[in-house]
């Protein structure tokens, strides 16, 4: 274990100190800005340093693309201020582009450290375990959050909806890396469409099952031949279980029975308003100049009651057609990165998590909420490349 301290996982562990607020830190204190800032400091130096010192792939260029785009309009909502009278939701003009930092720049950091081989691929089990264990706790604590906060109400609620789902199907790329221990790798997977369910995220779970499937059919083209009934005998025996499990879940619990109606029913839990209302202002309302560069940051949160939880039609509001296309881009350069790739392991690896956060697009957040786990995965998988491309070594 101290053999993996250095840099890069100090830098990790940073990370992880600063999302347990509310559970082993208080929110928002002192400490935490100061840690936040660092972090996001030593991120925008491996920004330069990945921009500098190495030939990008199609991803970054995307990437940075995009991080131009939204650094613009979040400085322009800074300077230009607002009138809190003009949002339902009221949130700091800062904190557009505090919240897209701390999803989008880690990958620069990560990226780098495995270039700099500070991050190697025996370190990942280690690492991805320390994931599961801090994912776990995260979703524990808010559990019993909202159980005290019903109980403080005096409802009688013992299951709800946790957002924390989210963070286990970000983790499902990772098991990608457990491909020399397939036992271990398949119960990771279990592991996390377990918390996918308990999580009722019905976002979650679709995509979960969509990542689970290419997943296990990926995974039986690329093993050898002698590897492939192991393989598919493990295949069997996950589904069988995430079968089970979700039998005994609507079954036994009338919260999930109604979540599965609903999403059957095409209840969209106010999205489609939320869609509609953006759409109309974007189509009918907008001046040809907003239409064409949008409305500014956090505009949707005029023009509504929330934020569109749509990224196109976020951007759409936000940055207009001129938005559209870098957002455009930069999935087009995902991809061509996904392609370029030669790394099975690395290769199926962005392959999920372009499907996770392409699905995300469409009905929640996907660019604002990227977590660290993702991003570490993200990084390590695009440096994996021609690690000999680079310029120079930077220590």
């Amino acid at each position: 274990m101290f053999a993996y301290i250095n840099k890069a996982t100090l830098y990790i562990f940073a990370w992880i100190l600063y999302e347990t607020q509310g559970i082993l830190i208080p929110k928002g204190n002192f400490f935490t800005q100061i840690l936040v800032t660092v972090l996001l400091l030593v991120s925008f130096y491996h920004f330069f340093i990945v921009n500098t010192h190495y030939k990008i792939s199609p991803f970054f260029k995307g990437l940075n693309a995009l991080l131009i785009m939204f650094s613009v309009y979040g400085l322009f909502l800074i300077i230009g201020g607002y009138d809190p009278n003009d949002y339902v939701i009221k949130v700091p003009s800062f904190s557009y582009l505090k919240g897209i930092y701390i999803s989008i720049m880690p990958i620069y950091s990560f990226y780098y450290f495995s270039k700099e081989n500070f991050l190697t691929e025996k370190m990942l089990p280690f690492l991805i375990i320390c994931f599961l264990c801090f994912v776990t706790i995260q979703f524990l604590q808010h559990q019993r959050d909202l159980l005290i906060e019903a109980m403080l109400i005096k409802s009688s609620r013992e299951e709800f909806t946790n957002n924390f789902g989210y963070s286990f199907l970000s983790l499902i790329p990772a098991c990608v890396y457990f491909y020399k221990r397939p036992v271990l790798q398949y119960v990771a997977l279990g592991y996390c469409f377990v918390f996918l369910l308990m999580g009722m995220k019905r976002g979650a779970v679709l995509i979960g099952a969509i990542c689970l499937v290419w997943f296990l059919w990926k995974n039986l083209q690329n093993e050898s031949m002698k590897k492939k009934i192991t393989v598919l005998f493990l295949s069997i025996m996950l589904c069988f279980a995430g079968y089970t499990f979700f039998q005994k879940k609507i079954t036994e619990s009338e919260y999930f029975q109604k979540r599965v109606e609903l999403t059957l029913e095409g209840n969209s839990s106010g999205r489609d308003k939320l869609f509609k209302e953006h759409a109309n202002y974007f189509w009918n309302e907008a001046s040809p100049l907003q239409f064409v560069f949008g409305s500014g940051a956090n505009a949707t949160l005029r023009v509504s009651f929330n934020y569109a939880h749509n990224d196109w039609l976020e951007i759409a509001v936000n940055q207009g057609v001129l938005g559209l296309l870098i957002y455009l881009f930069y999935w087009f350069a995902f991809a061509k990165s996904i392609l370029c790739s030669t790394s099975p392991q690395s290769r199926l690896a962005l392959q999920l998590l372009f499907i996770i956060y392409f699905l995300k697009t469409f009905f929640s957040m996907s660019y604002g909420d990227m977590s660290v786990p993702a991003t570490f995965i993200l990084g390590f998988s695009l440096a994996q490349e021609k690690k000999n491309e680079q310029i120079c070594n930077c220590n």
